[in-house]
């Protein structure tokens, strides 16, 4: 997400893992130091004591190599004070706001992009700095899978309201099956406003409205983003609308996380936006898993896009003194069935897998966005741009004023939106973009 985040980022909450079947036999490099251990950081704080520690054991008793797994709520904040003390682990998710030039200073190198182990990965180069004066990148980390961004919904609540599910192309379409919907006293969308990280979600649909693969490369050269000319404006006014018909939850302050993934597996909410991540969480949950869909956000002419981006990447620590062990373990967690048991396409094109909502998705027509890395002259000033203007994207705070003025009038969500294109312009502005 990730889009460098991932997918939002990109990808972030607590997710319903499904179990890891095994290591993968080719990987594992075992090197007979039973006394080994490897300290490796994970956010994934739901399932570090379940599926990541059986995938730990099964490691340690093909390799000898000891797994201590770390799980860190607080992932991107976290890390940023562990890596300035140089106590980070052995084996760690690269942080998805750290400028690439700082990577070397922290993670050990993989390799070039060319390399046959390397070359294996779809998605090799987010996570990588271009050599000087040469066409290849020097890899410092890989993610296990590419997520989709798009809409999960239950088909049951549409075809109870007489939607059909795979004729949603347009947003005019979209509007009237929200509206149906909410006849039927189902929620036709949940915002999930109060977990925050989930509005990052309108970014990434915006981001899909534009048609460009690279639309994070340079979106920082434009002025006043968030007009409603404009891709970001244009996915802000489609949550202006849906709170504004009162399709989304009555009270947006008080909403669950936890509590929304059940009811949209029983039918009391219909659609979220999410990454692909989510469909095995919400299978998980419903009665009959074949209930759970996923689709691309609508547009305006009904030709959708869907952003392939990968989740986070895993690295070696450069002050790791295990520096093999952990690549080993690394590639093993990589070429394992953790991408296809958790709602990503694999990252390495020799496997296979993935949930079959997700394959019939990817299969529907929609057109696929995959972001190439960003120039030397573009590198990080997006970034740049929403740091200085706070401007929380990936935290997805920077759509709850304009959520929240949805409610109130048009008059309030458009001084809402003046207020984030003063943001922007005054950031890019003062940093001379």
């Amino acid at each position: 997400m990730k889009m460098k985040k991932t997918l939002c980022m990109v990808l972030t909450g607590a997710l319903t893992a499904g179990m890891l079947v095994g290591c993968g036999s080719k990987s594992a490099g075992s090197n007979g130091k039973k006394d080994v251990t490897l300290k490796v950081l994970t956010q994934r704080t739901d399932i570090v004591d379940t599926d990541l520690k059986k995938f730990g054991d099964d490691y340690k008793a093909k390799t000898g190599v000891t797994i201590k797994w770390e799980a860190i709520k607080d992932y991107e904040g976290d890390i940023k004070v562990r890596l300035n003390s140089n106590d980070y682990g052995d084996v760690l998710l690269l942080p998805s706001t750290m400028p690439k030039k700082e990577l070397p200073n922290f993670f050990e190198p993989l390799g070039k992009d060319t390399d046959s182990k390397i070359s294996e990965y779809q998605s090799n180069k987010l996570s990588a700095v271009k050599d000087e004066g040469k066409d290849t990148y020097t890899v410092y980390g890989l993610s296990y899978g590419l997520g989709a961004t798009g809409i999960v919904y239950n088909k049951a609540v549409f075809k109870k309201a007489g939607v059909d599910d795979t004729q949603i192309k347009t947003l005019d379409q979209f509007y009237a099956a929200c509206d149906k919907i909410a006849k039927t006293g189902a929620i036709p969308l949940a915002t999930n406003f109060s977990a925050k990280w989930t509005l990052s979600n309108w970014y990434t649909t915006g981001w899909a409205f534009s048609g460009d693969k690279n639309f994070p490369n340079t979106v920082y050269k434009d002025s006043s983003v968030f007009d409603a000319s404009k891709p970001l404006g244009q996915s802000l006014e489609v949550l202006y609308t849906l709170i504004s018909k009162g399709w989304t939850e009555k009270d947006l302050t008080t909403t669950n996380w936890e509590q929304s993934k059940t009811d949209l597996a029983t039918g009391k909410v219909a659609m979220m936006p999410l990454g692909t991540w989510a469909i095995p969480q919400m299978k998980g949950l419903a009665t009959n898993k074949d209930d759970i869909g996923f689709m691309a956000f609508p547009t305006k002419d009904g030709k959708t896009y869907t952003i392939l981006s990968p989740d986070y990447a895993y690295g070696v620590s450069s002050k790791s003194t295990h520096k093999e062990e952990a690549k080993a373990f690394m590639y093993a967690f990589l070429d394992s069935d953790y991408a296809a048991n958790n709602g990503f396409i694999p990252n390495n094109k020799k496997l296979t897998g993935g949930d079959k909502a997700l394959q019939d998705f990817i299969k529907s027509g929609v057109n696929t966005l995959v972001q190439d890395p960003a120039s030397k002259e573009d590198d990080g000033k997006f970034d740049l741009v929403i740091n200085k203007g706070k401007i929380d994207i990936w935290g997805g705070t920077f759509v709850q004023p304009a959520a929240l003025a949805a409610k109130k009038s048009k008059a309030d969500f458009d001084k809402a939106i003046a207020d984030l294109n003063k943001a922007w312009n005054d950031s890019k502005t003062s940093q001379g973009f």
